[in-house]
């Protein structure tokens, strides 16, 4: 992680917030936690409960049945309402509630119940998490706390691929589910004490973007060709991110034929990779901007050259060998987490101040959506090619790839900052208040 001197050129940030920043970058962590025990527990699970790779990529996407609408839910509903402390502190309950009875039974429709109300729980997790952070930083130092937040993802399947698989492999996949249970609990108790709202939640629109006073109409925020190319992107971008803790473990093992005491160690490498690429990333765009870069160039260009990458390593991938299919692996995975910090970056620099909390939490809650389809349709495409699992994942890979593409087209297409910000200083004004979605701090 970045020292502090890294975050806190300029406006000065209390202490407090690097504890804060610890705490949201372990939440995040433990939240990857809970998602990738499913895919680890695959094989297994599937065997002992004789699921078919259709059945499996149901229960899946069960997970994201309620993910997207809880998150717009407390998007719109819940932020700014209530302390972001508790809201954190429910959602990691809801966390560890879900996952200690999948140890204690072996019903089907008990882990589909789990996963259900756990995708509840963890649709508003990531943008919230942002949210916290933002109220603990000032606007022009958010770009690479942001990226130590989403570190937690990183570390998660980094460390979590061979702590799991050991757990798993050594103690059944059940245990698994209550290792991540008991690791909620610990960081609940760890948030009750440390968490709280930052300086910056209340932030006038003053220390915020040109665009962020006075605020504007929500047909002119909703429908502008930057938020709407965000929205798409985002989308596109969510649809590997989540079947990636789903299927990524099962596609090493049975698409490309890697054993399995291996799959956890090649997961770890994979998002070793990732967490530099987040840092870098976010740190280079962020120093290029005060250069005098474009943020079209910064947030626009750069989410979409990095999932046409991700969509052609993942092509690759299907076709080569060795290191080198490791390494487009780990690209096409690990690419599309840029566009989670360009675009709430993105959206930050042109919405007013009071709407970019629940416009960045209902858009990064809504996109998970797409992993809904997806963890189901990869599970159908898988199926339909029957015992040959490799073509079937090719199939599915391919079908990624072309995802991920429409993904970076709608970026290059759409994502215009600075015409965004010019097209809200003409359209905002005091009165258009009674217009627009609720207030919310920052």
């Amino acid at each position: 992680m970045p020292s502090p001197e890294s975050l806190t050129t300029g406006p000065t940030v209390p202490a407090r917030a690097y504890a804060v920043l610890v705490m949201l970058f372990l939440f995040q962590t433990i939240n990857f936690f809970d998602k990738l025990v499913f895919g680890l527990s695959a094989v297994p699970m599937m065997k002992e409960l004789s699921l078919s790779p259709k059945e499996f990529g149901l229960i899946g996407s069960s997970f994201f049945l309620l993910f997207s609408l809880s998150g717009m839910a407390v998007g719109l509903f819940v932020v700014g309402r209530f302390p972001v402390k508790w809201i954190l502190m429910l959602l990691a309950a809801i966390w560890s509630a879900t996952q200690l009875p999948v140890f204690f039974s072996s019903s089907v429709m008990v882990l589909v119940v789990c996963r259900i109300l756990l995708g509840a729980g963890e649709g508003p997790g990531l943008p919230t998490a942002l949210h916290a952070c933002y109220n603990w930083f000032p606007a022009d130092k958010r770009s690479v706390p942001s990226a130590v937040v989403l570190q937690g993802i990183s570390i998660g399947l980094l460390a979590g691929g061979p702590l799991l698989t050991y757990v798993i492999l050594g103690h059944g996949w059940r245990t698994g589910f209550l290792v991540c249970g008991l690791l909620g609990i610990a960081w609940m108790i760890a948030w009750s004490v440390i968490g709280g709202e930052g300086p910056y939640a209340a932030a006038s629109a003053s220390q915020d973007s040109p665009a962020a006073s006075p605020n504007v109409p929500a047909r002119v925020l909703w429908c502008d060709p930057t938020v709407i190319g965000v929205i798409i992107m985002s989308t596109m971008s969510y649809w590997i991110v989540g079947i990636s803790a789903t299927w990524l473990p099962p596609f090493l093992q049975l698409g490309l034929g890697y054993k399995p005491t291996d799959v956890g160690w090649i997961i770890s490498a994979i998002y070793l990779f990732q967490s530099p690429l987040l840092l870098s990333g976010s740190w280079v765009t962020q120093v290029l901007q005060r250069r005098g870069w474009s943020l079209r160039a910064c947030l626009g260009n750069a989410s979409g050259l990095a999932l046409l990458i991700a969509g052609c390593a993942l092509l690759l991938s299907i076709v080569t060998s060795g290191a080198l299919q490791l390494a487009c692996v780990a690209i096409a995975f690990a690419a599309p987490s840029l566009t989670t910090i360009f675009g709430p970056v993105a959206l930050g620099a042109v919405a007013p101040a009071a709407q970019r909390g629940r416009l960045i939490v209902v858009i990064y809650s809504g996109n998970a959506a797409s992993a809904l389809f997806s963890n189901a349709l990869t599970g159908w495409i898988v199926g339909a090619a029957g015992s040959n699992s490799a073509l079937g994942f090719a199939h599915a890979m391919t079908f990624t790839a072309g995802v991920l593409i429409i993904g970076a087209v709608a970026a290059f297409a759409l994502i215009f900052p600075e015409r965004t910000i010019a097209r809200f200083a003409k359209t905002s004004s005091p009165s258009s208040s009674a217009t627009i979605l609720p207030a919310t701090s920052t």
